[in-house]
């Protein structure tokens, strides 16, 4: 396990920059460890859930089919929806937790004086739309997914991941339609709820890798930030 940097792009980076990808490929790492070890322990419990019913009987041969069919979707609901899900949730927190590291921590580094923040904007969100303004970096694409990516942390924190029980479910709902790779999904069958498919949180990192530690770069160039 590890994530693996080409030679050049390592030989390239800022002591802070080594520290970003350093953070991000953590976070990778927990993604492939978790789910890794999810299948493992599946595979590990429906052995031992398969031992189980066959040493159970029953005088009627239809409830011994029920219990096992149960049993066995018990299982798969565990591992498959219930735990990779939340496995999923604690990244996504992660790895905005990590965004929000770098980026306010280059905001503190900054040679010029912040305009106010927007109301209801997000602190991140600002110093990157920021720095996109003052440099000329073209991440527009990037700020609107890291926006829809904060909003759907924000609804795993604050409300479990329920549409429902979020405060500004009509406009997650919308991000969440031009956004492949997070769905509504009722798997849990506690209603509307984030779905994050397997993969995405891989691809944003990957995403996030060749631009993230790119910032500090330009702006140094730029006279932008302080050493």
């Amino acid at each position: 396990m590890g994530t693996r940097i080409d030679l050049d792009t390592f030989l390239d980076q800022t002591f802070f920059g080594l520290d970003t990808l350093t953070m991000l490929g953590d976070v990778e790492d927990f993604i492939e460890f978790s789910e890794s070890n999810i299948g493992w322990q599946k595979h590990r419990e429906l052995r031992r859930t398969e031992q189980e019913c066959d040493a159970a009987h029953f005088d009627d041969p239809h409830l011994e089919a029920q219990y096992r069919d149960q049993t066995l979707e018990g299982v798969e609901y565990r591992f498959e929806i219930s735990l990779r899900q939340r496995v999923r949730y604690a990244a996504l927190i992660a790895l905005i937790t990590t965004i929000e590291w770098v980026l306010l921590a280059l905001k503190k580094r900054s040679t010029f004086e912040f305009p106010k923040k927007p109301e209801k904007t997000n602190e991140a969100v600002h110093a990157l739309s920021v720095f996109n303004e003052k440099a000329a970096i073209s991440l527009e694409q990037q700020i609107q997914l890291l926006e829809a990516l904060i909003q759907i942390r924000n609804c795993i924190v604050h409300a479990a991941g329920l549409l429902a029980s979020y405060k500004y479910e009509l406009e997650l709902r919308q991000r969440l339609g031009a956004l492949s790779g997070v769905n509504v999904s009722n798997l849990n069958f506690l209603g509307d709820c984030i779905n994050i498919e397997s993969g995405f949180l891989e691809e944003v990192i990957k995403d996030v890798r060749g631009w993230l530690p790119n910032v500090e770069k330009v702006l140094l160039e730029r006279g932008l930030l302080n050493q």
